[in-house]
C-alpha cells in the first residue's frame, strides 16, 4: 500500500484543487454582467466547460493508465490553471467559450485520475470507501470556502479571482508532479495510445466493453443526477444575483455555511451510513430527500426559505455524492480503474453539459421551471439507482 504521507499530501493537494477551482465561480454572474453577455451565458458557459470533460474523460483515464494517475493529473492542474487567463481575458462570449472549454479537458484529467489514484490503492473495500467520503469532503468544504474567498476577492475585482486561481493550480500541479508518487503496485498499461483515442466516442465506445449492463444502468443514474445536482448549482448561483442581488461575497458566504454543514455531514452521518448501511440503497433514499428539498424551495413564501431549503438540499447532496462513488466500487468488476473511471465521469460529465444548457435557456422564463425539471430528474435517478441495487443484490453483491 502506498505510504501514509503520499496520501497525506495528495488530500493536501486535492483539497487545495477544489478550493482554488472555485474562486471564479462566484464573480462569473458579474463578470457576464461586466461584458454584457446574455443570462443564458452562464449555462453555456459551464456546458461548455462539461464538454471538454466530457469528450477527453475516456482519454484521460487510459493516459492515466499508460503513464501514472498522479503526473495526468498533474497536467491537468496546468490545463485549468492556463484555463482561468483565458476567461479573464474574454471581452465576449467566444474566449468564455473557450476558456470553459480547456477548463473542461484539465477537469477531467484532475477527476478521472484523482478518483483512479484513490481506487487503485491495494486495501479492503471499506477503506477505499472511506477514503472516497474524505475525497467528497474535500469537494464540499474545499469547493464551499473557495467560492467564500473567491467572492471576498471579487468584491475587490472579479480579475484578481482569475489570477488567484490560476497561480494556485499551477502551484499544484508542481507539487504534485515532484512529491506524490504512484502506488507501489501500479502497472504501467501496454496498451498504446493512437489517435482515435482523441475520438471520445470511440474511447467510451472501447471503455464499454469492459462493462456489464449493471455498470450501464448505474452510469445511466450518474448522468441523471449530475444534470440536476450540476443544473441547479449554477441555477441557483444565477438565481442570487438576478433575484436577490446577492454580492460575490454574499454567494460566496452563503457557501461557506453549505460547506460546513457538508463537512460535518460527511464526518459524521456519511461515517455511520457506509460502514452500518446498505449504501445502494442509502443514496437512493439521500437523492429523494435532495429532490424533496428543491421542491420544497420552490414553494417558498420568502428569501429566508428559500435559503433554508437550498441549504437542506445542499446538506443531502453532501451526502449522497460520495456513496455515488462507493456505489461505483461496486458495480466494478476489477476493470482497469482509470478507464471506468473514465466512463463515470463521463456520464456525469454530460449531464454536466445538459443541465446548466437548459437552465440557461428556461432562466429568463422562470428560473423555478428548472428546479421543478431538476427535482424531477433526481427521483429518475433514484428509481434507476434502486434497479441498479436490485442488479447488485442478484448478483451477490449485497447479501441484504
Amino acid at each position: 500500500m502506498i505510504k501514509k504521507y503520499h496520501l497525506t499530501i495528495f488530500f493536501i493537494v486535492y483539497f487545495m484543487y477544489t478550493f482554488a477551482s472555485n474562486f471564479v465561480h462566484p464573480v462569473t454572474p458579474a463578470f457576464l454582467q461586466l461584458i454584457n453577455c446574455s443570462s443564458s451565458m452562464f449555462g453555456f458557459a459551464f456546458a461548455a466547460m462539461a464538454f471538454g470533460q466530457f469528450i477527453t474523460s475516456s482519454l484521460w483515464g487510459k493516459i492515466g493508465d499508460k503513464i501514472g494517475y498522479a503526473r495526468a493529473t498533474a497536467f491537468g492542474f496546468v490545463g485549468y490553471g492556463l484555463s482561468a487567463l483565458i476567461f479573464s481575458m474574454a471581452k465576449s462570449w467566444h474566449l468564455v467559450v473557450l476558456g470553459r472549454f480547456i477548463g473542461g479537458i484539465g477537469i477531467a484529467a484532475i477527476r478521472v485520475n484523482s478518483m483512479a489514484y484513490l481506487t487503485a490503492m491495494d486495501a479492503p473495500a471499506e477503506e477505499r470507501n472511506k477514503l472516497l467520503v474524505i475525497y467528497a469532503s474535500m469537494q464540499s468544504i474545499g469547493g464551499a470556502f473557495g467560492f467564500l474567498v473567491g467572492g471576498l476577492i471579487g468584491d475587490y475585482s472579479v480579475y484578481y479571482s482569475f489570477y488567484a486561481q490560476c497561480i494556485t493550480l499551477v502551484l499544484m500541479a508542481v507539487i504534485t508532479y515532484l512529491c506524490i508518487k504512484e502506488h507501489p503496485n501500479f502497472v504501467k498499461s501496454s496498451e498504446k495510445l493512437s489517435a482515435k483515442d482523441v475520438n471520445p466516442f470511440v474511447s467510451i465506445s472501447a471503455g464499454m466493453k469492459l462493462i456489464n449492463i449493471t455498470i450501464a444502468v448505474f452510469l445511466v443514474s450518474a448522468f441523471f443526477s449530475m444534470f440536476a445536482t450540476s443544473g441547479f448549482d449554477q441555477n441557483f448561483n444565477y438565481y442570487l444575483r438576478a433575484k436577490f442581488n446577492f454580492a460575490p461575497s454574499s454567494s460566496g458566504l452563503f457557501k461557506a455555511v453549505v460547506g460546513i454543514i457538508s463537512l460535518v455531514t460527511n464526518l459524521t452521518i456519511n461515517m455511520w451510513i457506509v460502514r452500518k448501511t446498505n449504501i445502494s440503497k442509502s443514496m437512493c433514499a439521500t437523492i429523494l430527500l435532495s429532490a424533496a428539498a428543491i421542491f420544497a424551495m420552490v414553494m417558498s413564501p420568502n428569501q429566508t426559505y428559500v435559503l433554508i431549503f437550498a441549504v437542506v438540499y445542499y446538506g443531502f447532496f453532501a451526502m449522497f455524492n460520495p456513496l455515488q462513488q462507493a456505489v461505483m466500487l461496486k458495480n466494478d468488476d476489477a476493470s482497469s480503474k482509470g478507464a471506468v473511471a473514465g466512463l463515470f465521469n463521463a456520464s456525469r460529465s454530460f449531464g454536466m453539459m445538459a443541465g446548466p444548457t437548459f437552465a440557461g435557456l428556461i432562466f429568463d422564463i422562470n428560473p423555478d421551471y428548472a428546479f421543478i425539471a431538476f427535482a424531477v430528474m433526481l427521483v429518475i435517478s433514484a428509481v434507476i439507482s434502486y434497479i441498479n441495487y436490485l442488479q447488485l443484490k442478484k448478483a451477490g453483491v449485497y447479501k441484504d
